[in-house]
């Protein structure tokens, strides 16, 4: 497995265990990881959105610190192949741009699943006085999406896989773009083991300054994909 491959998939079983805890309950800490960009287009970011937990208290930052390689490990006898998924396997063009509602079938090592990014939603006002966020800071957004497994690695798959640094509202370079853990009113995330053909449905919060976004970047190691309506 190469480095990139494992941070990628180590980032996602950290973000399962924070995300559980909810928007207004969770430990105030900030991590910022700047995965490299693939070609974006000017009106997309140079990095992706940093990790952000709220709390009552004044916000911190610390430093990243190196991801643990300690993972939950499950298996069973759907981890290997494409299992009963029937869907669409050819992996989808690194620069697509997709309408809301259509699927993206994308590799990271060897998982292989199909990402439909469903809506991107301006949170109620009710979000930032529930969550304890600042609304100067930036307008609070909500990414609906479902995630397919068509092919797993042999430890685990779920909702939580799709590396919330990677999928995120598109916001010009220069703004501010952070994801907040957890569930807020109208938006819940979800942590759920898939099989193949499973579907799981998920909901990732963000807020980011700038003007008002309306498209979703999924931007890794080699995509740039877009939604729009």
């Amino acid at each position: 497995m190469t480095t990139n491959a494992a941070y990628r998939r180590i980032a996602g079983a950290s973000i399962a265990m924070i995300g559980v805890l909810g928007l207004a309950a969770c430990n105030n800490e900030t991590v910022s990881a700047t995965p490299p960009a693939t070609s974006a287009p000017s009106t997309s970011a140079s990095q992706a959105p940093s990790e952000t937990s709220t709390s009552a208290a004044p916000e911190t930052t610390t430093s990243s610190a190196a991801p643990s390689t300690t993972t939950s490990s499950s298996s069973s006898s759907s981890d290997a192949g494409t299992g009963s998924y029937t869907g669409p396997t050819k992996e989808t063009a690194e620069d697509a741009k997709l309408k809301f509602g259509k699927g993206a079938v994308i590799k990271d090592d060897d998982d292989l699943y199909n990402l439909k990014v469903k809506d991107l939603k301006v949170a109620p006002d009710s979000v930032y006085a529930d969550a304890n966020l600042n609304k100067a800071n930036g307008t609070v957004y909500f990414i609906d999406f479902d995630v397919t497994s068509i092919k797993q690695n042999p430890t685990y798959f779920g909702t939580n896989s799709v590396n919330g640094l990677f999928l995120y509202p598109t916001f010009k370079s220069g703004e501010k773009a952070k994801r907040l853990y957890g569930d807020a009113p109208g938006c819940k995330s979800e942590s759920t083991k898939l099989a193949v053909g499973e579907t799981g449905s998920s909901c990732y919060v963000y807020q980011i300054t700038g003007p008002k976004a309306t498209t979703v970047t999924f931007n890794d190691y080699s995509h740039n994909i877009t939604w729009s309506k």
